[in-house]
């Protein structure tokens, strides 16, 4: 398959998939021709380096998708995929862990569910609306000051993966999903301790895991040791075959089933205290355990998310693939 074919597929992936044949067709027309016409010109057929000069003069798949896509007159065409990324990436991965560790640090700290959580909602909207205005602010004075952003400018045609079964993946989506799988196991086998106790009404306190999770120890290393493979390959080979997708949806959904099982004991952690204070130490292990909860639920969530979305874009890949 030619480097022009190639080039098609990379920016079928980035457009709606009710634009996709018919910007497709128009934009196959127009460098068939362009690269027929440097041929007559050359009177030869046009040379691998070429053909993948003349890819590049016509900008990363990515940038060449977007400018078929309704833009913002705000930010104009050339920023506009950049401003996009930027609102998404700060949306899912700032905004939304606040929202979460928010409310279940506002809860362990006494206070009533309802008031954490009305807290937690709150702090994300006005996260959401500053964190919204500021990058829509700098993207209009880069608009404004006609910068260009030259980071996808140092790419080769000759690069892009061939289509294949299976979808692209991100070295960065790999990499994050690497580091916070790791930490996670460092802090599970207990090569990083957490704290075992504290000091609670002028006594000093231990946490002690429930039985729940012992029974739930090989399980969770299982999932997370086929997450750190998966990933690892991504990451050496950014092109997820249909055999790695559903190895990570399978996986994706044995861990919410894990977790579900997790959820099932109502307690997990419980308090082991000398102090005579019985009611704040009640009141400590209530908040306690109930953090645990929400953080079980949205860990829960967020894996069926990822699953539903993994299966979604499996799905989307192989009708792009046989288009």
């Amino acid at each position: 398959m030619d480097l022009i074919e190639r080039y098609l597929v990379a920016v079928r992936r980035h457009l709606p998939a009710a634009l996709q044949a018919d910007i497709v067709d128009e934009l196959a027309g127009n460098l068939r021709s362009e690269a027929e016409g440097m041929a007559e010109r050359l009177g030869r057929p046009l040379t691998s380096g070429e053909l993948e000069q003349m890819l590049k003069s016509h900008g990363h798949p990515w940038l060449m998708a977007s400018r078929y896509l309704p833009q913002q007159q705000l930010v104009g065409p050339a920023l506009f995929p950049y401003y996009r990324q930027a609102i998404t990436m700060v949306l899912f991965w700032v905004v939304l862990p606040i929202t979460i560790g928010g409310g279940a640090l506002a809860a362990a700290y006494g206070q009533e569910a309802g008031d954490a959580w009305a807290r937690a909602l709150g702090a994300a909207w006005n996260g959401t609306i500053y964190s919204v205005g500021i990058i829509t602010i700098v993207f209009a004075i880069l608009e404004r000051q006609r910068v260009r952003i030259t980071a996808l400018d140092n790419w080769q045609p000759s690069q892009l993966p061939a289509p294949q079964d299976g979808r692209a993946v991100s070295r960065g989506e790999s990499l994050f999903s690497l580091i916070t799988t790791i930490t996670f196991v460092f802090f599970w086998t207990g090569l990083i301790q957490l704290p075992a106790g504290a000091e609670l009404g002028g006594g000093t306190v231990r946490f002690v895991a429930d039985p729940v999770w012992a029974g739930a120890y090989y399980p969770i290393m299982m999932s997370v040791i086929v997450t750190i493979a998966t990933s690892f390959v991504d990451l050496m080979r950014p092109w997820r075959t249909t055999v790695f997708s559903l190895v990570r949806i399978a996986n994706a959904f044995a861990f919410v089933g894990i977790t579900a099982m997790i959820l099932r004991a109502r307690h997990w952690i419980t308090i082991v205290t000398e102090s005579a204070d019985v009611e704040r130490v009640a009141r400590s292990d209530h908040w306690i355990n109930v953090s645990i909860e929400w953080t079980l639920i949205a860990v829960m969530a967020g894996t069926l998310f990822e699953a539903l979305s993994e299966l979604w874009q499996w799905f989307s890949s192989r009708r792009v693939t046989r288009a």
